[in-house]
């Protein structure tokens, strides 16, 4: 795990009761319900949960690039260096995004433009902020380009994405997000379909440019052990809110929520034998992270816990934290005041 962060009294990004709703009246469903968190400068906060648990949906409501016309954010706040995001108007929003906080996407064959070269795409990021393309946005864009550390950058500047393999492409929209030194990078599933080798690469190229840099990284992920690796704290995120929330070191070693628990008992560990049969088995977590068309007026994962009473069907538990930080939402594992 990367070295501890000193917290500092103001937070980069503070998110407060964040709610993204999808559908309009009494059909509107909530994607993310409620979720608050802070991030601070030089910091990994690893965002974990099973897909359609939120995560990229919170995400994407971070930049406002949810689409209007079938969801919106409709309550909390959205703090960087104390600006309210929600509350900017969508001129000063655009100059927001890629200057203050950038996003590197899911999926860089779908993100990016199969029509233009890299150098291109690199050099939109300037003329998206009203930079011109003179020698020196060029030249910048070379310097992005040998920065997330491309071998021949000029060369691949002439390429088109599909020329390139998947770890060449991931790296050039990194050199993208960090085109004006974002102070947030938000990384959502940075190494899907990367083998790991070049998930490592990958990886230890963001750590180090946070590291030189001073940004701060939002990882989002499903992989415990990347998380391990490279955060300080973690968010465990299940059906739309967080359920838990600690440094690394403390939830990964006292797990309070039963979800979290089921996520690291799913993660197989070197030298240990499974077989697909018998005592061996490796546990899992029965049922599936519910529809967003399911409402549910308890704990979203009680049908999927063993340790669910009947409070647990009848009210939400809120995220609730002990002595130490480490918050947990459930009305089994309360902490301890």
């Amino acid at each position: 795990m990367s070295e501890a962060v000193e917290e500092h009294e103001t937070p980069v990004l503070q998110v407060q009761d964040l709610t993204t709703e999808f559908g309009i009246g009494a059909s509107a469903r909530r994607a993310v319900d409620g979720v608050s968190f802070s991030l601070y400068r030089g910091e990994v906060l690893g965002l974990v949960g099973e897909s359609g648990s939120g995560k990229t949906v919170m995400a994407l409501s971070l930049l406002r690039l949810i689409d209007r016309h079938a969801g919106r954010v409709s309550g909390g706040k959205i703090l960087l260096n104390g600006w309210n995001l929600r509350a900017l108007p969508d001129a000063e929003m655009r100059r927001i995004r890629g200057r203050e906080m950038s996003m590197v996407f899911q999926e860089p064959l779908s993100a990016l433009n199969p029509c233009h070269t890299i150098g291109d795409q690199v050099l939109e990021v300037f003329l998206a902020h009203g930079d011109g393309a003179g020698a020196a946005t060029r030249a910048r864009v070379l310097e992005l380009l040998s920065t997330v550390r491309i071998p021949d950058p000029v060369g691949v500047q002439r390429r088109y994405p599909h020329e390139l393999s998947g770890g060449m492409r991931q790296r050039a929209m990194i050199a993208m997000a960090l085109a004006y030194t974002p102070k947030v990078l938000i990384a959502d599933e940075p190494t899907t379909a990367l083998d790991v080798t070049i998930q490592a690469q990958v990886l230890n190229l963001i750590d180090g440019l946070r590291r030189t840099l001073g940004v701060a990284v939002l990882l989002i992920t499903h992989d415990m052990g990347l998380v391990a690796q490279y955060a300080h704290r973690v968010a465990v995120m299940y059906g739309g809110r967080i359920v838990e929330t600690g440094t690394v070191r403390e939830v990964f070693q006292h797990p309070m929520h039963p979800y979290t628990e089921g996520l690291l008992a799913s993660v197989p560990r070197l030298g240990e034998r499974w077989r697909r049969k018998g005592q061996q088995r490796l546990p899992e977590i029965p049922g599936s992270v519910p529809d967003i068309d399911v409402v549910y007026q308890g704990c979203r994962f009680e049908p999927r816990c063993a340790l669910a009473q009947p409070r647990c069907a009848l009210s939400a538990p809120s995220l609730e934290a002990g002595p130490n930080g480490h918050a947990v939402a459930c009305w089994v594992r309360a902490p301890a005041k």
